[in-house]
């Protein structure tokens, strides 16, 4: 490597080489993920910066404190109060095709479909209700038509998201509007 003329194609491959490393998760859960249902809800269609989008609200967003392994909740502590934890959540099926939380802990499941998440350390640890999880699939970018139309139909009937899941990487594919 001292010939000096291969030093500008090493400075200008490193940055094509980081954006083909974060690449390459999504492309690859798109090509051979499993495909599931999960149940969701359109919100708001409109952002002036980003385009047109349905922003996507989901029910295995809000967990139960009782799916939530007792390994997590030990280390919740005051410090980290809204604060993010990286967790894995195991959906299972349910009777009627769709996936909801089976459970959330903190180590990769050995087998079935589960997905890596950043739960939210709740504010209040001792009587919380619902636990927040985010798993980056808040937002479906469609036309603004296409998107006034789904937030319109979608108040009227319920709202199935598809997406393809493998190792805990998910990517939205497809909103079916019932």
């Amino acid at each position: 490597m001292s010939n000096p003329s291969f030093r500008p194609l090493i400075v200008f491959s490193i940055p094509v080489l980081i954006l083909l490393v974060l690449a390459f998760p999504p492309v690859w859960t798109t090509m051979t993920g499993d495909v599931i249902k999960i149940k969701t809800a359109p919100v708001d269609p409109t952002d002036l910066f980003r385009g047109s989008y349905v922003a996507l609200k989901y029910e295995i967003e809000s967990v139960k404190p009782s799916q939530v392994d007792d390994s997590i909740k030990t280390g919740f502590n005051t410090r980290n109060m809204g604060d993010y934890k990286k967790v894995y959540v195991r959906l299972k099926q349910n009777t009627d095709g769709l996936y909801g939380v089976d459970y959330v802990t903190k180590e990769k499941p050995g087998k079935g479909v589960y997905l890596k998440g950043e739960l939210e350390i709740p504010y209040d640890l001792q009587n919380a209700k619902t636990i927040q999880i985010r798993y980056g699939l808040d937002n479906y970018f469609a036309s603004e038509e296409k998107a006034k139309e789904m937030e319109k139909d979608a108040l009227a009937n319920p709202s199935v998201a598809v997406v393809k899941v493998r190792n805990g990487n998910v990517v939205l594919t497809d909103i079916i509007i019932e």
